[in-house]
């Protein structure tokens, strides 16, 4: 059986909470072995605590993702969430980043809380989980002040450019959902030309199921669909590409699997 990783998914979300149980051993069956949560700001930093607390082969993160920051980004939240980063029970700092896709009023708040979490992953020696919508150019912006980042571009959906961009600071390419759209061929050819030690598999459940499911509340044991289409555009074995990308997350996050 495949030995998968699925670096990114939300099951602490409500639309999890009637069959939480049956979602894990679904994907387990299906041999996803690592789960990381994404925690987007402190009601979800303490949801996902406490499954990682009581589930093998969980991991977890803490952000404010960057729809929320005009609402709660604040010295007290910040200070919070360096408090978390010291706990040592962090193996990132995110989901953070940047979302124009239904304003642009917060671009520079989002800009400077983005600023903030690179800063602390940095201190920290921790990967960034980093969010982009509409705000390739804002992203990178931030990214080049840093220099080398260690991290990944959550939920990639890019081109080669932007991949390449990505790449050149230092980050992985999150691959889930997205990647299996019939839309996406441009993704797709970033991924057949992007190193194979940076890419992650991932699926940023519940939403964006990949293309057999496509509509469906999205869970980790699709991520064997995620897989294929990574295969298939690399013309590697599908047992390949778990092997892989497992490894790229182990090493990444530091993980114990």
């Amino acid at each position: 059986m495949m030995r998968i990783v699925d670096t990114h998914c939300h099951l602490d979300f409500d639309r999890f909470e009637k069959d939480r149980d049956q979602v894990i051993e679904r994907a387990r069956m299906e041999g996803v072995i690592g789960f990381i949560l994404i925690g987007i700001d402190p009601e979800s930093w303490n949801s996902t605590r406490e499954i990682v607390d009581n589930e093998p082969g969980f991991w977890r993160t803490a952000g404010l993702h960057p729809n929320s920051v005009d609402d709660q980004w604040n010295p007290e939240l910040a200070a919070s969430l360096e408090a978390e980063s010291a706990s040592g029970s962090l193996v990132g700092i995110g989901e953070t980043g940047v979302d124009l896709y239904r304003s642009e009023s917060s671009r520079a708040m989002q800009m400077e809380a983005f600023d903030a979490h690179i800063e602390l992953a940095k201190s920290y020696d921790l990967p960034v989980v980093i969010h982009q919508r509409s705000a390739e150019k804002e992203v990178l912006e931030v990214l080049e002040r840093h220099g080398e980042v260690s991290g990944v571009m959550h939920c990639f959906g890019g081109d080669w450019n932007f991949a390449r961009q990505c790449l050149d600071l230092g980050l992985h390419l999150g691959i889930g959902g997205v990647a299996t759209f019939r839309s996406s061929q441009s993704t797709r050819d970033a991924i057949a030309r992007a190193p194979e030690d940076r890419l992650l598999l991932e699926t940023d459940a519940p939403f964006l199921a990949p293309q057999p499911v496509r509509g469906k509340r999205n869970e980790p044991a699709f991520l064997r669909h995620v897989v294929d289409v990574v295969a298939d555009c690399r013309s590697r074995s599908s047992e390949h590409i778990a092997h892989s990308t497992t490894e790229n997350a182990v090493r990444l996050f530091g993980l114990e699997v």
